[in-house]
């Protein structure tokens, strides 16, 4: 009886091993949104903060805060290879070409959805205050692509600060 007992236990232990869960792949990082404010501070219109760094999948929210109207329109020649056609999808009732509607209304906001997105740098400008230096630069993961490299007043990758 001993002797069925000691065979029994090891073939019941590698029954139980063979039938258990396979393990779960690791979780995902959760999206994280990030506030940026259009306004204007005394003469000066001003995306706050002006330059940001996200992760692919996360969300940007501009909100209008002041000083409209506003809008968010991202450059086409200072974007990723392939961003144009993600951001043209990516972004609700767009006005034009990367180019979102004009807000007019105070806290109204604006979200864009960057799950999928092509890594590298998104520089941007409100239409109407782009000639007073309304601008700014997301940077989608790792810098990258013509926004890293032309610059007319918007942050540079070395002046956008590191994520959270």
């Amino acid at each position: 009886m001993k002797r069925w007992t000691l065979l029994t236990v090891p073939v019941v232990a590698l029954a139980a091993a063979a039938f258990r869960a396979p393990p779960q792949p690791a979780a995902e990082p959760a999206a994280k949104t990030v506030h940026v404010e259009m306004l204007q501070q005394g003469s000066r219109y001003v995306f706050r903060p002006a330059g940001i760094r996200i992760q692919p999948g996360d969300i940007v929210e501009f909100e209008n805060v002041s000083g409209g109207p506003h809008n968010v329109q991202f450059y086409p020649n200072r974007i990723p290879t392939g961003a144009r056609e993600f951001l043209n999808r990516a972004m609700p009732q767009r006005q034009g070409d990367l180019a979102s509607p004009f807000f007019t209304t105070p806290h109204q906001k604006y979200t864009v959805n960057f799950t999928g997105a092509p890594e590298g740098t998104y520089d941007y400008f409100c239409l109407p205050h782009q000639a007073l230096g309304m601008k700014g630069t997301i940077i989608v993961g790792a810098p990258g692509g013509p926004g890293s490299t032309i610059n007319d007043g918007e942050p540079t990758p070395a002046q956008v600060p590191p994520s959270d």
